[in-house]
């Protein structure tokens, strides 16, 4: 999809050179140049797509490059990798801007080792980034709008306040962020406290039913089967109000995002599509809580205790339990994603945590956690299989 707005010149940053590259926009806009700096103005849909049809509308590709920049370049993800090979690509004019500390790496990123080629501006130090900006104007193959002529006096206010807010913007984007990923984490961590609890209930459902096959197997007193049925009904019983109450107090979440959350998302590597699957799974989970409650409370009330209705059970139960395993390590990727500082509602919970996969850490790659994620849905595969051929349905 393409962006229906057109810019001259696209600024790419790190996070933590905010400040100056949001600087960078605010000086060259007020020349006349059109800069496409963030995402607001990018109508709905897939934005990294749209990031990439700006930077191929653009004539110039300022890469703003703090201490250790390219460091991250290596991953193939990066999303500044990603915008600086589309510039490439795409024989756009690029002007790398060097702040304090930055030096070009011995062994450049693959694709990109003809950055250094390029003509590039330092901008280091208050006092000599007008002189920078002059420098940078001189280099783009855009054009500038006529500016607007002001009067000298409203002029420096405006100037004051723009050097004021390119000195809070970080600190503001840091709390936008902070608030934003610690909101979706909070949020995870209830619903997986929940999961926890309906685990116990599985458990608790798994306990009755063996005691209740040891009575219904060992004994010929009805007086004692008909206290095991009793027994067996009330742990169903007890489930199902946990269920009730687990759906009232803490449903599935639903996420909104603005175009800076969204941005901010991105950054982090989290997809809302993601987030969307794991409310719509939560509910899934909750719903085969209940299935597996009726399905013990039918199979007392038909009187259905053979071995085969037994397995069908059991390997619905377990079946919970690996969909549950594989959950977590779905919630484990997303909140990996996130700063440390937005999890702590993960920490202070999981420490009572008794129903999950025990030693597994945060902070592991996507592709291991997916690995865990296959191998559950797996061991849940062949346990069908293995009932399925008892049943003689294979």
């Amino acid at each position: 999809m393409k962006h229906k707005e057109t810019y001259d010149i696209f600024i790419s940053y790190r996070r933590t050179a905010y400040d100056t590259a949001n600087l960078i926009a605010v000086k060259l806009r007020h020349a006349g140049y059109k800069v496409f700096f963030d995402v607001d103005t990018l109508t709905a849909g897939k934005f990294n797509e749209q990031l990439l049809e700006v930077i191929k509308g653009c004539k110039d590709f300022i890469l703003v490059l703090p201490e250790n920049a390219l460091e991250r370049c290596y991953d193939p993800e990066d999303w500044v990798r990603r915008e600086a090979l589309c510039a490439l690509e795409n024989k756009k004019n690029i002007l790398p801007v060097m702040l304090d500390g930055f030096s070009w790496p011995k062994e450049m990123p693959q694709g990109m080792e003809e950055l250094p080629n390029y003509q590039a501006v330092t901008a280091v130090g208050h006092e000599y980034f007008d002189m920078a900006i002059q420098r940078m104007q001189g280099y783009l193959k855009s054009k500038a709008a006529k500016p607007v002529r002001q009067l000298l006096g409203k002029a420096a206010i405006v100037l004051a306040i723009i050097l004021v807010l390119a000195g809070i913007g970080l600190g503001f984007l840091k709390h936008i962020a902070d608030v934003t990923t610690k909101s979706i984490a909070t949020q995870m961590s209830c619903c997986m406290d929940v999961m926890d609890d309906a685990g116990r209930d599985c458990k608790k459902l798994q306990e009755g039913l063996a005691a209740f096959y040891a009575v219904i197997d060992q004994t010929a007193d009805e007086q004692q089967k008909s206290k095991a049925i009793k027994d067996l009904q009330k742990v169903i019983e007890g489930n199902a109000r946990n269920l009730a109450v687990y759906r009232k107090n803490n449903p599935a979440p639903v996420f909104h995002f603005n175009s800076l959350e969204s941005y901010i998302l991105a950054y982090y590597k989290s997809e809302r599509e993601e987030l969307a699957a794991f409310s719509a799974f939560y509910d899934t989970m909750l719903d085969d809580m209940g299935n597996l409650n009726e399905a013990v409370a039918a199979m007392i009330d038909e009187g259905a205790y053979s071995p085969i209705e037994r397995d069908g059970i059991a390997t619905s139960l377990s079946g919970y339990q690996h969909s549950m395993n594989a959950f977590y390590y779905g919630y484990l990727a997303t909140l990996s994603l996130f700063p440390r500082s937005s999890i702590k509602m993960h920490f202070d919970m999981s420490r009572k945590w008794t129903c999950f996969p025990n030693g597994t850490p945060l902070g592991l790659t996507q592709e291991e956690y997916e690995q865990f994620q296959t191998k559950e849905m797996e061991l849940y595969q062949e346990e069908l299989q293995r009932q399925e051929l008892k049943e003689g349905k294979l």
